[in-house]
């Protein structure tokens, strides 16, 4: 996964510049506030559990994830790497914080699936671990 960790960095600007306007959606926005809603570590939205949640939210959920999908699959063909290896690169730039982003891509309050499958809630006194597959 070295090499996957390596194309992140490059691929997180583009990701950032080319990120689809439904996922700046307000439902989704308001979603990932309330905990029902969050990153996943395989670098795609997830549901999490306990809560109920409605078809319209968990249609914008599957359609960011099919256009995260998409552009996954372009830019996985544009450096010949896999689609996963693509969705890891990403997954370790939304959960790392690093000298350049001293902030992961989650606030604090919102929740994540950590790489064991665990749903987790992001507070102010630790820093997210990255899952083991993003290197340093």
């Amino acid at each position: 996964m070295t090499r996957t960790f390596s194309i992140a960095a490059a691929f997180a600007a583009a990701l950032a510049l080319s990120a689809p306007a439904s996922a700046q959606d307000a439902a989704v926005a308001q979603a990932r506030a309330s905990g029902a809603v969050g990153e996943q570590a395989d670098g795609y939205l997830g549901l999490t559990p306990g809560g109920s949640v409605s078809a319209d939210l968990r249609g914008r959920v599957d359609q960011i994830n099919i256009q995260r999908r998409a552009l996954y699959t372009r830019r996985a063909a544009e450096r010949s790497v896999s689609v996963n290896e693509m969705a890891a690169a990403v997954a370790c730039e939304i959960f790392q914080a690093d000298a350049n982003a001293p902030h992961s891509r989650i606030a604090v309050g919102e929740r994540y699936r950590d790489e064991a499958g665990q749903w987790r809630q992001r507070t102010s006194a630790a820093p997210i671990p990255a899952p083991s597959f993003c290197g340093g």
